[in-house]
């Protein structure tokens, strides 16, 4: 099943093509950065220019509105929405430390985790 992924503040589609497109902010680096829509993909595209220092924050706004995607449940967190073909929907919660693996699909039903740092905000509630 297809998943769409939108911005929790001005619900623009986030992933139009095969990529999610957000913007990415640190220090001085700022750009475009596009995700994998697969969970548990953590391979992304970005300019040669962008760089972010391992285990740097990174701070991830929509490309149209330019909301913070910050999450209010954890600072350490990004969050957006999610929608399935049949409707059906939820939220993606994702780690904003450089190079951490951890990704959190959450719906009514359950929590579903994913990469290999996902322990770190595991515990966390996520409702």
């Amino acid at each position: 099943m297809k998943r769409t992924y939108s911005c929790p503040h001005c619900l623009t589609v986030l992933n139009p093509g095969t990529k999610i497109i957000l913007v990415a902010r640190a220090d001085k680096a700022q750009g475009l950065i596009l995700f994998d829509p697969q969970p548990g993909n953590y391979e992304t595209i970005m300019s040669e220019k962008l760089h972010f220092a391992p285990q740097e924050a990174v701070e991830f706004h929509c490309p149209v509105c330019q909301s913070n995607l910050t999450s209010d449940k954890n600072k350490q967190l990004a969050e957006i929405n999610f929608v399935f073909d049949d409707g059906s929907y939820g939220r993606v919660f994702f780690s904003k430390i450089h190079g951490e693996k951890a990704t959190y699909f959450v719906t009514k039903e359950k929590v579903e985790r994913f990469g290999e740092n996902s322990d770190l905000y595991g515990n966390m509630n996520f409702f």
